[in-house]
Parts: structure tokens; C-alpha cells; sequence
């Protein structure tokens, strides 16, 4: 045990009471049914044959004829109900009632029926009917950690509050909000901390028993069986671990009387669940000190609450590691068991998880006397085996108290005198009061009632309704002819001081003006009064004008209203007399001493005839130019025109220097106001250049010539060149000009011819004859030089005649004139190698299918003749042909197919080959 069990943390209590105060406000203040008891998750014990009466109470804020409730089984978990009339008797605008349930998991239903008509309705989800425990004991009850599992099953429930203050008194009513699921991490009311073994137990009994389970925890670390038994005599008891260090007047006591008087007087009970032993390791406690003092608790906790409610112990004395368990108390707790009555035997929790300190199998590091979480599992199922079935049929539950009613009566002021019925030793209302009847106005109430015990039954809440309130559309004084709306917002019947029922009133006479109602009571409330004050508008005025109301923009005219307190000019302006000075219709109208208005006076017309725009001149181009160049000077759209230059159009065309404006004129003859000047400057031209060529102005493409210009400013080609000097390779008119410093150019120079003439393609040599090969190109040449190995050859055609073999080129020419030829560059070499073998004569195609052959001789011949004879030397065809210089084609339709042989000669050669002509091979 350690002083740290002590510790309270105050940032955790300053948070509680922030929550409390949220808490003490109604939570349904505009619900037609509210529930002020039982709240969600509340769970009321069961009877020793599984039932139970729901003592249901709260109020309405509309009028209804009775309630009706049912509940219904959340997943089969209980036996739902028909709806049941639980109260017909709705005075004071209060119910209550009862309803019988079987044990169960229910959500609660409530109806409001007025005139057999369902008019409201309302639930409460999660209600039980079940078993209802106090935890008692030192921290091993308690629990030391809030990291603990939740709860798995949903019917597991506790009161999430912690009684940080350790006050005797029992809590705020409003704690009774805080019921919640057993979470980890959550609180067990009254002083509880996390689930510990509690959840897992809950969880087993649920589960067991089908019903939902509620806890309350009055455990207190570190206290020994002499703390509460002094604490529950004298009120005062000390520490067992610190000489002179005392705990809070009652405790730890006080927590075990609050949950039996408090918590669960309105609930039920079956049993108070005792672990507590640890701490006698510590003490000179006696098997006969333990039992005296552990009598003495219960027979206080009996005595106080007149119920004999049951006590399970368990056997518990295990105090550390290093000092073990006594058997002297775990006798006391058996003495106990066997002869106080109504006394039931627990677990014996000293065999769990012995030692206690082991390796931690969780995040969670513990001490050698707590419970770790495998341990806390084995201490739950211990507990869940100790309330065995014979313990529910043997100890007798104390069953729900129902809360008392209020009666409710009408009073003057707008209060209703509210009144606990029954008689109690002593009655606590949320507004402070302890007397049986007050008398208050608006607002919510409930009372807090003692037997003469000091069991705590809480009443439902009383809804004491606002007073109306009149809201106002504006103001309430206002003129004739004006009105105000005045509004009230109620649920019940009313009645204003002018007897209309309606909810909103339109108010156009002075007066007094009051409304009442009457709330679910029956009790009548009346608003303050409003007071309406309506005054008089005076006369509609007249408007005089100083001069004629039609003129041009920029003059004005006077107008004037008759004499009266205040003015309101439909101009906005305030005083008597105002100044016009554009187009509309003029009004006023007058203020009485009072604030009132008059009627606007008539409307008097005043007519502005615009002037034209003041005119804008746009310019075509710069206003400063060369003088080979103009502007033209634009005005803006108008009737007429007057410019300074006196010209009246509406543009002009400007190539000297000056300043030129313009006013135009509309249509109702007025004058606009004079354009911004517009200044035109003209800067006269330099002179041109002189240019001249530096060759010949025709060339070959790829020849060039160079221009030159003189002149002393910067020079511009037509190229676009900048220099003294061009130089031109290509067709065209080549000029030049200059410009000066202001960026005027002069005029071009004459402009110098150019000529640049094609050049022929370079050939390409293809062979396209045994003995002839042809030089082509895309530009084709008028004529062409050929060369062999280097040595140039005389003839000049496209084609030629390849005598021997060597490397051959070919160069095209074009003439312009006699003093210009173009050539081409060489053509790339092309190798012909001289076939030896044909004996100078070449016939092709040999077979030829299509009658056609083609005749080369490797030499020029000059009066030379082809015959063709058939194989049998008959002679079929015979062409003199003269020079045999190049190709001879010769068409032969009229042969037969067949084999013949073909015979060239001249005086210098004589050659015969066989052709087949019209056959293949």
C-alpha cells in the first residue's frame, strides 16, 4: 500500500463540477413528455419470481387527457408489453406511475392521449428490470486501475461518477444522469475506478441470467476493517499506514450509506458484495476484532436503512507477497458467514494468482497485492461462482421505491405553489427551498425527500411556465397610419386585453395591451403590459419653384416647401429650400413636432437636358510622325461637330503640325464641354542613299555580288540588313533607305536589279544499254561533258556510248547567253566494265516473247544493214539502218515464233547471232 492511494486529482474534479452544472439544467425543456424518472440505463431489481414494478414519473408541457406506457424488448432480451394506462390524473401538468415488467433489456414508451387522439410521444432506450449490486470493500473492490476491459455484454451497467469531494453527504440528484454503460476507463458510483473484475462479473451474471446488471462501488483503498466500523460509530477514523493522517469526516463509511440510502432506494438491491482483509496484514486486527467490527458495519448499514439487506463475503487476507495471507481472518470472514443472517459466502480470492506479482503479461505493470488482468478474470468468475443459483433463491432483494407526487396549485404573480405529498423528515427542492410547499414562478423543479432513516426518494420535475411574452414588429409609438404587430408565442388558449384569441395582434390605436394563458395546470399567466401610442400626421405640403424647371445639365433651379417643423425632400435632403440640378419628379414631405410625416406634396418635374459627353478624339495612329505619313483625328459620336481647325465633320484627316479640339452639340442645342487638346507633330524625311553593285548583277546560282550603300545615318536594306555593305545570292530588286534620329526613313534609293540563274542538277549515270550509259538530273542540262578515267570526251548528249572499260562522269551545261553558262558539278564516278565476250554486238531480250529486240554494236558503224533468216537460211526481214551509233530497237509483229539468226554488217563488221523471237527459252 502507498500514500498515492490517497491522491485526489483536482483537474479531474474541476472537470465533474463543470459537467454537474450542465447536468442541473433540464435536458427536454421543449419536449411535449418528459421523463424525469427512470433515466436510460437505470436498472430496477427484480423480485424473487423475476418481476418488477417501473415507478415512472416526469411531466408535459401540452394538455393530455392521460399517459400510456409499454416497453419493449431490445433483441428479445425481455417480455414486451401492451400499452397500459399509468395516469389519468394530470393535474399540474405532472404524471406518474407504475408498470409491470418481468425481468429484462427494454426500451420505454410513453404517450400522451388527449381526446383519444395520440398527441406526443417520447422514449427511453435501455430500462431493466435485474440485479442491482453494492460494491463494498478496500482496493481489490475498488479497483486500482482504469484500464480495464469494458464490459462485453451492453446490460452491464454502472453510474459514471467519481466522488471526488469524499463528502458524507450523499451527491447531487443530477448525478443520477451519469448512468452509462461499465466502460473502461469509466467510474463506478460512488467511488469506483474502471471495470476491473466488475465488468467481466457483470458480463457472466447477464449472460447467466438473461437479465441486465447495475453496480455501485463504495470501495476504499487502503482501509482495514477498523475504518469502517469507527468511521460508521464515530465519524471519524485514521489512517492504518500514516500515524495523524485522518480520511474525511464518514468515510470510508459514508460511501456504503450513500449507495444503500441514495443510489438505490428509488432502484432495489439484492446484495452488498464485501472484499476487504488486505489491510489487516498491517494491523493487530484478532479473529474476534474482525468479527465484531465487520457485525458491527453490517448491523449499522441494516439499521440505518431499515432493510436487511443481504451481505456476501468473501474470504480475502492476502497482503503481499513478502506477507502473505492470515488465516485468522479468513476464519473471522467464515464466522461471520455462518452466523450473522442474511450472510452469504464469497470467493476466497487469497488462492488467485498466487504470487501476485508476476512478469506482466499487459501493458499494465502491478504491484504484489493487486490483481493483474489475467487474475481479475479468475476473481470474476470466482464471484460469478459464489452467487450460485441457492444465494438468488435465499437472499431476499428489497424491491424499487416509488418517488412521491406533487401537487400543483394556481397562485397570483405568475407562480404556482408546488407541494411534496406524503409525509418526509425532510425535503430538499433544486431551487434551495426545505419546506414541503413553495411558491415559484418560471423554471424547472424537483424536490429531494428523507424518510425518517434517511432513505432518498427524488420527485419528477415540475414545469412552472414562463409568463407570455409580447413581441414587438417595432416600435410601439408610432403615427397614424403606421401599425405595429404584437406576437405571443404559447401552447395553451389565450386571451389579450382586446379579447382575440389569435397568437398575433395588429395594434393601429393607442392603448393598453396584455395577453393571458393558461399552461397544463390550468393556472392563468398574464404578460406585462404594452402601451401603444399612436399620433397624428400633419397636412400634405406644396412645392414652389425659383425659375423655370427645364434647362441644360450644369444649371440649377431653386425649390421650396411651405413652413413646418421638418422636411424630408424625396432627394434625401432636409432642409426648407434645395437646389436641382438634375432630371425627376420632386417631392416632400413635412415632420411634425411629434415625428410624424405628412403625405408627400405633388410631384413637380424638373427637366435636365443632358449635355453631350464631353468628346473623346481618338487618333488613328501616332500624333508624332514623319512627314511622309498622316492621322486621322476621330471625335465621338454626336449631332454635330466644331473643331478648332473649324471643320465640321466628324473626322479629319491632320498631315501638319498644330493642336487640335473639338465640342459637339446634341439634339436639345447643348454644348459639350471642349475635348482634351490633341497635338499633332510632322518631322520632314531625310535623304535616300546612294547605292551601287560591285559585279555583275547576273550570276549563277551560287555566285553572289556585293551592294554597297552610302549615306552618313543608319541604313536599312530591303533585306533587312543594317550594314554599309550586302551581299545578294539571290533573285530580286535590291534597295536601300536610311533613318534619322526621330525614326524617319527616308525614300528608297532605285532599286538594283538582281539575276541569279539555275545551275542544272548533278547527274546521275545509269547504264541503261549493253554499250550506253545516260546521265539524267531533276533540272536537266542543255547539254553534257563526259569524262573517262579523267579524259574528257568529245560528245555532248544525255546519252553515250561506253567503248571500253573504265570510270565514267558526267557534268550538265546550261547557256544564257554567250558570256553566261551554268554547269553542274560532276556526277558521282560510275565503274562500266566492257563485256569481251558478245564479239562487239549485243541483242536483247534474247528469247524476246514480245517481238520486240533491242540492237547495240560496241562500235559506230556507218552504212550498216540488219537481216534476220530462219534456221534453213530463207531471209525474213532486212532493215538498212546507215550509222548503227546507238540503240536500235526493232519491232518484228510479223515473224512466226521461232528460232532465227540475226546478221548486222557493214563494210568495217560483220556479226550473225541466233534470236528466238515469240518463244521462250
Amino acid at each position: 500500500m502507498s500514500q498515492r492511494l490517497f491522491t485526489i486529482r483536482l483537474s479531474s474534479f474541476r472537470t465533474l463540477v463543470c459537467l454537474l452544472f450542465i447536468w442541473s439544467l433540464p435536458a427536454f425543456a421543449y419536449a411535449q413528455i418528459v421523463v424525469s424518472f427512470p433515466v436510460s440505463r437505470a436498472v430496477f431489481q427484480r423480485s424473487a419470481n423475476n418481476t418488477a414494478t417501473l415507478h415512472i414519473n416526469g411531466y408535459i408541457a401540452q394538455p393530455m387527457d392521460r399517459i400510456e406506457a409499454r416497453i419493449q424488448a431490445r433483441n428479445g432480451q425481455g417480455t414486451s408489453s401492451e400499452w397500459v394506462v399509468i395516469d389519468r390524473e394530470l393535474t399540474g401538468g405532472t404524471f406518474s406511475g407504475d408498470l409491470p415488467a418481468v425481468g429484462g433489456w427494454y426500451d420505454l414508451e410513453l404517450r400522451g392521449i388527449q381526446q383519444d387522439q395520440t398527441v406526443s410521444t417520447t422514449r427511453v432506450e435501455r430500462i431493466g428490470v435485474g440485479e442491482v449490486f453494492i460494491i463494498a470493500g478496500q482496493s481489490n473492490a475498488q479497483g486500482m486501475y482504469d484500464d480495464m476491459a469494458s464490459a462485453a455484454d451492453d446490460r452491464v451497467n454502472a453510474v459514471n461518477y467519481y466522488d471526488q469531494t469524499q463528502s458524507a453527504q450523499e451527491p447531487s440528484i443530477d448525478v443520477l444522469n451519469r448512468f452509462s454503460h461499465l466502460d473502461q476507463g469509466g467510474r463506478i458510483a460512488p467511488r469506483g475506478l474502471g471495470s476491473w473484475c466488475w465488468g467481466k462479473l457483470g458480463d457472466l451474471l447477464a449472460q447467466r441470467f438473461n437479465v441486465p446488471i447495475l453496480f455501485f462501488n463504495a470501495g476504499y483503498e487502503g482501509t482495514a476493517i477498523k475504518n469502517w466500523r469507527e468511521s460508521a460509530e464515530l465519524g471519524r477514523t485514521e489512517s492504518i499506514y500514516e500515524s495523524g493522517s485522518y480520511y474525511a469526516a464518514g468515510q470510508p463509511y459514508a460511501n456504503l450509506r450513500v449507495s444503500l440510502q441514495f443510489y438505490t432506494h428509488m432502484l432495489g438491491v439484492r446484495a452488498v458484495l464485501w472484499q476487504q482483509g488486505e489491510a489487516e496484514g498491517f494491523t493487530n486486527s484478532t479473529f474476534d476484532s474482525y468479527v465484531s467490527d465487520l457485525q458491527t458495519v453490517i448491523n449499522q448499514s441494516r439499521r440505518e436503512t431499515g432493510k436487511a439487506v443481504a451481505w456476501v463475503v468473501a474470504r480475502d487476507s492476502y497482503s503481499g507477497d513478502s506477507r502473505g495471507a492470515r488465516a485468522d481472518i479468513i476464519r473471522a470472514q467464515n464466522q461471520i458467514i455462518a452466523t450473522v443472517s442474511n450472510v452469504f459466502a464469497g470467493p476466497n480470492t487469497d488462492g488467485i494468482q498466487i504470487p501476485r506479482q508476476r512478469p506482466p503479461r499487459t501493458a499494465a505493470t502491478f504491484d504484489d497485492v493487486h490483481f493483474d488482468v489475467i487474475g481479475l478474470a479468475e476473481v470474476a468468475q470466482a464471484w460469478n461462482t459464489s452467487l450460485s443459483d441457492n444465494f438468488f433463491r435465499s437472499a431476499s432483494p428489497f424491491l424499487p421505491v416509488a418517488a412521491p407526487d406533487i401537487s400543483v396549485s394556481c397562485t397570483q404573480n405568475n407562480q404556482l405553489a408546488l407541494k411534496v405529498n406524503g409525509d418526509y423528515a425532510s425535503v430538499s427542492w433544486s431551487s434551495g427551498e426545505t419546506s414541503q410547499s413553495i411558491t415559484k414562478g418560471a423554471g424547472f423543479y424537483r424536490a429531494k425527500v428523507k424518510d425518517a432513516l434517511g432513505n432518498v426518494l427524488i420527485t419528477p420535475f415540475v414545469r412552472v411556465a414562463e409568463k407570455p411574452t409580447i413581441t414587438r414588429s417595432g416600435s410601439t409609438v408610432f403615427c397614424e397610419g403606421d401599425s405595429v404587430r404584437l406576437q405571443v408565442s404559447v401552447t395553451g388558449p389565450i386571451r389579450w386585453s382586446t379579447q382575440s384569441t389569435n397568437s398575433a395582434l395588429t395594434v393601429k390605436s393607442s392603448g393598453q395591451y396584455q395577453v393571458q394563458t393558461q399552461d397544463v395546470s390550468g393556472c392563468t399567466f398574464t404578460s406585462d403590459p404594452v402601451s401603444v401610442v399612436v399620433n397624428a400626421l400633419p397636412a400634405k405640403p406644396t412645392v414652389t419653384a425659383a425659375k423655370t424647371t427645364t434647362f441644360c445639365q450644369g444649371e440649377t433651379t431653386e425649390l421650396m416647401a411651405n413652413e413646418q417643423a421638418g422636411y424630408r425632400w424625396s432627394t434625401g435632403e432636409t432642409g426648407q429650400k434645395i437646389q436641382v440640378g438634375k432630371s425627376g419628379d420632386y417631392t416632400v414631405r413635412v415632420v411634425s413636432a411629434q415625428g410624424c410625416l405628412s403625405p408627400s406634396s405633388d410631384p413637380l418635374r424638373v427637366v435636365v437636358n443632358p449635355l453631350p459627353a464631353t468628346p473623346v478624339i481618338t487618333a488613328s495612329g501616332s500624333t508624332t510622325f514623319c512627314a511622309d505619313q498622316q492621322v486621322t483625328l476621330t471625335a465621338s459620336a454626336e449631332q454635330r461637330y466644331v473643331w478648332s481647325s473649324g471643320q465640321t465633320t466628324s473626322a479629319i484627316t491632320i498631315s501638319r503640325s498644330g493642336t487640335y479640339t473639338v465640342r459637339t452639340q446634341n439634339e436639345f442645342s447643348c454644348f459639350s464641354a471642349l475635348s482634351t487638346p490633341v497635338t499633332i507633330m510632322v518631322r520632314s524625311l531625310p535623304t535616300e542613299p546612294t547605292v551601287r553593285a560591285e559585279g555583275p548583277t547576273v550570276f549563277c546560282d551560287g555566285g553572289q555580288v556585293v551592294l554597297t550603300a552610302t549615306s552618313a545615318l543608319p541604313l536599312f536594306w530591303t533585306t533587312g540588313n543594317t550594314t554599309r555593305q550586302i551581299t545578294v545570292k539571290q533573285t530580286g530588286d535590291y534597295s536601300a533607305r536610311v533613318q534619322d534620329q526621330f525614326g524617319c526613313f527616308s525614300p528608297f534609293a532605285p532599286a538594283i536589279p538582281i539575276a541569279v540563274k539555275p545551275v542544272p542538277s548533278t547527274p546521275t549515270i545509269q547504264q541503261v544499254g549493253t554499250y550506253t550509259l545516260e546521265a539524267t538530273g531533276t533540272l536537266p542540262g542543255e547539254y553534257y561533258g563526259w569524262q573517262i578515267d579523267q579524259d574528257t570526251i568529245t560528245r555532248q548528249s544525255t546519252k553515250l556510248r561506253a567503248t571500253r572499260t573504265g570510270t565514267y562522269s558526267a557534268q550538265a551545261f546550261i547557256r544564257y547567253d554567250s558570256s553566261l553558262v551554268c554547269a553542274s558539278s560532276f556526277s558521282a564516278d560510275f565503274l562500266f566494265t566492257l563485256d569481251e565476250t558478245n564479239q562487239g554486238l549485243s541483242i536483247y531480250p534474247n528469247p524476246s516473247l514480245t517481238k520486240r529486240i533491242t540492237i547495240e554494236t560496241q562500235e559506230e558503224l556507218t552504212n550498216a544493214e540488219i537481216r534476220i533468216y530462219t534456221m534453213t537460211g530463207q531471209e525474213v526481214a532486212f532493215f538498212a539502218v546507215g550509222n548503227l551509233n546507238e540503240q536500235k530497237v526493232i519491232d518484228l509483229p510479223n515473224l512466226s515464233s521461232g528460232v532465227y539468226v540475226l546478221w548486222v554488217r557493214s563494210p568495217s563488221f560483220s556479226v550473225a547471232k541466233r534470236v528466238l523471237i515469240g518463244v521462250g527459252n
